[in-house]
């Protein structure tokens, strides 16, 4: 039984990912797929192309023909299904070891914690977290309380 290094979804995801941060050709995906993942996993143009084909069909991604070459580059609606699925790109970064987001959000942040913690959820006593996680919060606002914001605790 062969095993696949990507989920259902996720090589759209990663693809997204990328061409979010610059429009591409098909090969320098794969490039950038390579350097990304290494050796754990080996793209090819029989898996990558009918992604992007996809990707382009749903309209989440449009190719230009640039001298013999189409470059991909991420639409509107494109970057609105990769926000809406900040949380599936956070696991994702997580399980592969790999930092797909270009810029860092407070949201991609959470969207972190939420699935590293995830996994623990069953055990986790919210009387010993909660604690915890006010300590965070309140040291976060104090580093950007704004001038003239009241004290709401």
């Amino acid at each position: 039984m062969s095993r696949r290094f990507f989920k259902h979804g996720e090589l759209h995801l990663v693809l997204l990912s990328l061409l979010s941060q610059r429009p591409m050709h098909g090969y320098q995906l794969m490039s950038e797929l390579s350097r990304l993942f290494g050796s754990r996993y080996r793209p090819s143009p029989g898996s990558i192309y009918p992604a992007l084909e996809a990707l382009e069909v749903e309209g989440l991604v449009e190719g230009e023909m640039e001298e013999s070459r189409t470059i991909f580059s991420i639409t509107p609606a494109g970057a609105e299904a990769l926000a809406a699925r900040v949380d599936d790109v956070a696991a994702l970064e997580l399980r592969t070891g790999v930092r797909l987001v270009g810029v860092e959000t407070l949201e991609s942040a959470i969207a972190k914690f939420k699935a590293r913690l995830g996994p623990l959820a069953g055990l986790i006593d919210f009387a010993t977290v909660a604690p915890v996680l006010d300590r965070a919060a309140a040291e976060i606002e104090s580093q950007y309380r704004l001038p003239n914001q009241e004290d709401s605790r």
